[in-house]
Formats: structure tokens, C-alpha cells, sequence
């Protein structure tokens, strides 16, 4: 890959000696013009009305979007909220279903084993 690049730089740098004063002057114009015309260009770029109100309606969407993103994110806190505090109120409840029945089938085995024959589940 090193000779590949010296290689190139050599046909490079020999290919510029090779040139007439004249030919290198016309090289070097070709240059300075293109990069003007590169320059002008990015300047008509920069200061087009077109351009700017796309930039300017670049910025003003990724303010929507942002605003909106924050909004959605309050809301899901919101909901989010919510449904921890209905799983907490419905596992209170669920355990205290659980609770009465146990005291309930606790009462029942007690019934069914203190002798009595009054008490005895039919």
C-alpha cells in the first residue's frame, strides 16, 4: 500500500515538472476559477431565501417535535402512575379476598372438627 502511494506521488510529481511554465499557469488558473466558482456558489447557497426558510423550517418542526416528545413522555408518566396505583389497590383487595377466605375455610375445618354435631358440614 506504501509504494503504491510513493509510486503515485512520483507520476505526480513528475507529471508537474514535466509541464511548461505555461501549461502550470494554466493549471493553476483552472484552479483559482474553480475554486471561485465553488466559493460563489456557497455563497448563493448561503444567502438564498429558499434555503433559509428551510433551515428555518428544519428548526421550527424539531421545536414541534421536542415539544411533542416531551408531552407524550408526561402523559405516559401520567399513565404509568396511574396503573401503579390501580396494582396497588387491586392487590390490597385481591389480598384481602385472600384473607377473608382463609378465615372462612379456617372456621369451616374448625367447625367440621370440634365434635359438635350441630356444627358439622352436611
Amino acid at each position: 500500500m506504501r509504494s503504491i502511494l510513493l509510486a503515485a506521488t512520483a507520476v505526480a510529481a513528475l507529471s508537474i515538472a514535466a509541464c511548461s511554465q505555461e501549461q502550470r499557469s494554466e493549471i493553476k488558473e483552472g484552479a483559482d476559477s474553480a475554486a471561485s466558482e465553488v466559493r460563489e456558489a456557497a455563497s448563493d447557497i448561503k444567502n438564498d431565501t429558499d434555503v433559509k426558510d428551510a433551515g428555518n423550517a428544519i428548526k421550527e418542526a424539531a421545536k414541534d417535535s421536542g415539544q411533542a416528545l416531551k408531552e407524550t413522555a408526561a402523559e405516559a408518566g401520567d399513565a404509568l402512575e396511574d396503573a401503579a396505583a390501580d396494582a396497588k389497590r387491586e392487590g390490597k383487595e385481591l389480598g384481602a379476598d385472600i384473607k377473608r377466605e382463609t378465615n372462612e375455610g379456617a372456621r369451616n375445618v374448625q367447625r367440621a372438627t370440634d365434635g359438635k354435631e350441630e356444627t358439622k358440614p352436611r
